[in-house]
């Protein structure tokens, strides 16, 4: 894929990495407009979150806009630890109570349906002559 096409008409892992990027540095910097923080453990604890998609999301722009081979790295690490965050939550329930498990199970759902989704379509994109 040319630089060009990449820079005017982004993949969806592109666009993935982006959102990554914002919502880590919102979760990181404002922390109390995803929740009410009952203790400065909650807040710390969304803000590590925040540091984890700040790191994974600027380190897969960085390298979609540099059109490197590293991309998919980049995202497939996003991927995994998204389903990893789905995963525990499905457990979470005995230690957080229902609307807690839910937020924990829900909030992943969108980067992981979009994160299969651009691997899907990069994968057909590569067997396509």
């Amino acid at each position: 894929m040319a630089a060009d096409q990449t820079l005017t008409r982004p993949p969806l892992l592109g666009w993935v990495a982006a959102a990554r990027f914002a919502v880590g540095a919102a979760m990181l910097l404002a922390p109390d407009r995803f929740f009410k923080p009952d203790s400065g453990t909650e807040t710390l604890l969304m803000q590590t979150i925040g540091i984890r998609d700040l790191v994974l999301g600027s380190g897969g722009c960085v390298a979609w806009l540099r059109g490197s081979r590293e991309f998919r790295g980049w995202a497939a690490a996003g991927l995994v630890s998204d389903t990893a965050d789905l995963a525990l939550g499905l457990r979470s329930k005995p230690l957080v109570g229902t609307k807690s498990a839910l937020i924990a199970i829900l909030a992943p759902v969108p980067f992981i349906g979009a994160g299969l989704l651009g691997f899907v379509r990069s994968l057909e994109k590569t067997t396509q002559p």
